[in-house]
């Protein structure tokens, strides 16, 4: 993630959580659930990274689905806003799952061994890297043979775009009491992504069965994948 886009999380870490649930008029909650059962393995012990997890509410989800399940699932979740981190920190305390490991990291350029988890995540961050044949490549070292990855955002829908068109009203105007560019940028990023391109990034970088679903609303989106063993 470059220092830019770096900043622009900075700006608004306070109100981050706030505003994801008003903008989204509270999908973005639903959205995460189904990124977090598709993060849910067969089996019932594996490793989880979530990259770019902000103020942890993705990595808090998971935990708490993993747990419901009985499944032994441990939760490392990366960022590079330590401010953020903070919050993470206390949310996962408070929720009860102290247990989950929060760090600063790039997206990009992770520093974690080959082959270190068996799923990676990340939600709402796509658009923020700079390059993203640099991060499906970073994302095939850190995934094991057999592993999968779960990456949840938001770009214009394909069909049914009625969503899309209040969301771009709202965010300017709402958003622009904190931070006008800022929110600007969020729109005009939204908007100007290529999902469909992602895929093809992926499926050159070796992942198999890679998959794209537009959640409700359709402005949401999830696209998963596999290494191959």
């Amino acid at each position: 993630m470059s220092k830019e886009a770096h900043e622009r999380f900075v700006k608004i870490h306070e109100h981050y959580d706030f505003f994801n649930h008003l903008f989204s008029m509270g999908f973005d909650i639903g959205w995460r659930n189904e990124a977090a059962q598709e993060a849910m393995l067969n089996k019932d012990k594996f490793k989880i990274l979530d990259l770019g997890t902000g103020t942890g509410d993705l990595a808090i989800m998971m935990q708490k689905m993993a747990k419901k399940q009985d499944k032994n699932v441990k939760i490392v979740g990366t960022d590079f806003n330590k401010l953020m981190l903070e919050h993470a920190r206390a949310k996962a305390k408070n929720a009860g799952y102290g247990n989950i490991s929060f760090g600063v990291g790039d997206a990009l350029k992770t520093g974690f061994p080959a082959s270190s988890f068996d799923v990676v995540t990340t939600a709402f961050t796509l658009r923020s890297f700079d390059n993203l044949d640099t991060f499906s490549k970073e994302l095939y070292k850190i995934i094991k043979g057999g592993g999968k990855f779960v990456l949840l955002d938001m770009a214009k829908p394909d069909h049914n775009a009625w969503f899309m068109g209040i969301y771009l009203k709202i965010i300017p105007i709402v958003g622009g009491l904190v931070d006008k560019k800022v929110y600007a940028w969020l729109t005009s990023s939204i908007w100007k992504f290529d999902k469909h391109g992602m895929v093809k990034i992926l499926q050159r970088q070796g992942f198999k069965n890679v998959k794209i679903r537009e959640l409700r609303t359709g402005v949401a989106y999830i696209i998963t994948g596999w290494k191959p063993q």
